[in-house]
């Protein structure tokens, strides 16, 4: 992304961002626990905030960053977050009481593919962010748990520039690629669906359910 347009960003998630999130993000990072980009949170939390939506999915939930800043956005909200390394499970169920949020969250030990069968239905926002191979086969669970006019947010889908061709990938990340590609495939396909791609933080994708 051009730097200018970068720097604004950055800018403008100083002052909408809760600086304690940030800094609990931040500490993560340097313990090498993948959370979301900085820009990539602050587009997640202004579309979050201009659907104003009652019921939230999130599956990735990592260390609950996302979720923490989603349910600090949103205070009339509830989430149901499911994650599959209980190491991360358990750290984000501490972080989630230690914002006292206990009573406004759901949380989901296993695979996604698994546990959103589990999840419920009627979710007016759906935050994407688990296993990145994974999108294309939840795609069509999503879709059925969603309400019409949810909003559906995907993190990662440009993967460090190897879907979008623009970084050649180690053959360890072709599958990512090649299922990240079918993924952005089938939801801009579907014409259930309107859809927007960009290269905010490493790549989202947003779509409205008609």
């Amino acid at each position: 992304m051009n730097e200018y347009i970068l720097n604004l960003l950055e800018k403008n998630a100083e002052i909408s961002i809760d600086k304690d999130i940030i800094e609990m993000r931040n500490g993560y990072r340097e313990e090498g626990v993948p959370t979301i980009l900085t820009d990539g949170l602050n587009e997640l939390l202004l579309i979050a905030r201009i659907k104003q939506p009652k019921k939230i999915l999130e599956l990735g939930t990592a260390v609950g960053c996302s979720g923490i800043a989603l349910l600090k956005a949103l205070p009339s909200a509830t989430l149901y977050t499911v994650e599959n390394r209980e190491k991360s499970f358990l750290s984000a169920k501490e972080n989630f009481k230690a914002n006292g949020l206990e009573n406004r969250f759901f949380q989901f030990l296993g695979d996604a593919l698994e546990k959103i069968d589990e999840v419920g239905e009627g979710f007016d926002f759906v935050f994407l962010d688990c296993n990145k191979s994974k999108y294309k086969d939840l795609l069509p669970k999503i879709k059925k748990i969603m309400n019409s006019g949810g909003v559906l947010f995907a993190d990662n889908v440009l993967f460090r520039g190897y879907v979008s061709g623009e970084v050649k990938p180690p053959h360890r990340f072709n599958t990512i690629k090649n299922n990240m590609r079918k993924f952005l495939d089938m939801i801009t396909s579907d014409s259930d669906f309107i859809t927007t791609i960009s290269d905010i933080g490493d790549g989202v994708s947003i779509s409205y359910k008609r």
